[in-house]
């Protein structure tokens, strides 16, 4: 099991279609309202990512 502060581990035997990327939006969906990509300070750069630890 995980502690509170861990992710708690994905059951992959219940995924119906393994490694297919299925959980985007089906194409020609409508945009969804809580993600505003013309606030994006620095469009196309991949920022917002938590930095890899170096060591």
């Amino acid at each position: 099991m995980s502690t509170p502060d861990e992710r708690p581990e994905i059951d992959l035997s219940r995924d119906p279609n393994p490694g297919v990327p299925d959980h985007a939006a089906p194409e020609g969906a409508a945009v969804d309202p809580l993600i505003d990509l013309s606030r994006d300070p620095n469009p196309g750069k991949a920022d917002h990512a938590k930095p890899d630890d170096e060591g």
